[in-house]
């Protein structure tokens, strides 16, 4: 793993400098994943891995609603009580150029985490303003917000979803390593452009002022 993880680091920090847009993750890759998915999935009655896939699956419209409400009662419960990921807060605000969350969240949860945080962000784009990940859509509408192109914009992130929808839209690919991730990267690591072992070896990369 190690070795894999070698030789997708960037050789030198001179490409960094190209990103005109970054686009983050939020849950375990900003912020220290929180969200109780196993009870989530008990109180709907949801067997499928994917809380969001099994909601939207669901015929009955007003079931579909009822179980967005009870999955972002959850993710609002946990936006109060969110902690930022080591160097998560000096990368993002100290990053010389567009920057922003991408989440599966509700925009309205991330919105909080952004606010009690202190996190700034020019853009915050949840499940309610397009299509989640892995589909690339998000990122492509950060992209027409700003008129970025997508040779020009990175995205971040700790889970397969979000380098498929950064290489769906155009973009290069960062891979967070985290204890919670570490066992399962290696199904997925072909994705990422760039693997990275922390926000601060990110940051670095990034050319981020101290």
């Amino acid at each position: 793993m190690h070795q894999i993880i070698q030789q997708r680091k960037p050789e030198s920090s001179g490409e960094s400098s190209r990103f005109e847009l970054i686009a983050f993750d939020l849950d375990g890759t900003l912020i220290e994943l929180n969200i109780p998915f196993d009870e989530i999935r008990r109180e709907l009655g949801i067997e499928g891995r994917f809380i969001l896939e099994s909601i939207m699956d669901e015929k009955d419209l007003q079931r579909r609603q009822e179980m967005l409400r009870i999955l972002e009662s959850y993710e609002l419960r946990c936006a109060m009580e969110a902690r930022p990921a080591y160097y998560a807060v000096e990368l993002v605000n100290g990053l010389d150029a567009i920057k922003g969350v991408i989440t599966r969240n509700s925009r309205r949860s991330a919105e909080i985490v952004a606010e009690r945080l202190g996190f700034e962000f020019d853009f915050i784009i949840g499940r309610e303003d397009a299509e989640p990940k892995p589909s690339p859509e998000p990122l492509n509408l950060a992209l027409r917000m700003f008129g970025v192109s997508p040779s020009k914009a990175l995205m971040v992130g700790d889970f397969l979803f979000d380098l498929l929808s950064g290489k769906a839209a155009g973009a290069k690919t960062a891979l967070i390593l985290t204890d919670r991730n570490r066992g399962m990267a290696k199904s997925f690591i072909q994705h990422a452009d760039y693997v990275f072992e922390s926000l601060k070896e990110l940051a670095d990369f990034l050319e981020v002022e101290q």
